[in-house]
């Protein structure tokens, strides 16, 4: 397990919420940069009528098993799944029509390099906050 050195107040909670899934994305966005790790979206629910998100589970981008097909000496940048364990879970919540997130995780199997988040792709675009 990996701990990050983030203010409390910017590192996610259960039963924080936001008014847009866009702002808790956000949200979780900025602590992972400060972090030093990258997430990707692992699924997404919609309402089979109206085709709404319902929810959203996003994971830290070393989630699950898996290793590259392309050899490791002909890779130049090789990575693999480290069965990372870090993620949220945010749902839509009816009656108040926020979002919240009902499940955190945010210890991690690998280390994460704050010093270097805006070299990871999903940060390069964001360098000035």
């Amino acid at each position: 397990q990996f701990p990050h050195d983030v203010d409390d107040e910017y590192t996610p909670k259960a039963g924080m919420t936001f008014p847009t899934l866009e702002e808790a994305a956000a949200f979780y966005k900025w602590y992972v940069k400060r972090a030093g790790f990258s997430t990707k979206i692992r699924n997404t629910n919609r309402c089979k009528e109206t085709k709404e998100v319902k929810n959203q589970l996003i994971t830290c981008n070393r989630e699950g098993k898996w290793v590259s097909e392309i050899p490791y000496v002909e890779k130049t940048n090789p990575t693999c799944g480290a069965n990372c364990p870090a993620r949220i879970y945010v749902h839509a919540v009816k009656k108040t029509r926020l979002w919240c997130i009902s499940k955190v995780v945010l210890h991690h199997s690998h280390p994460c390099c704050p010093y270097q988040a805006q070299m990871l792709p999903q940060h390069a675009s964001s360098l000035h906050y």
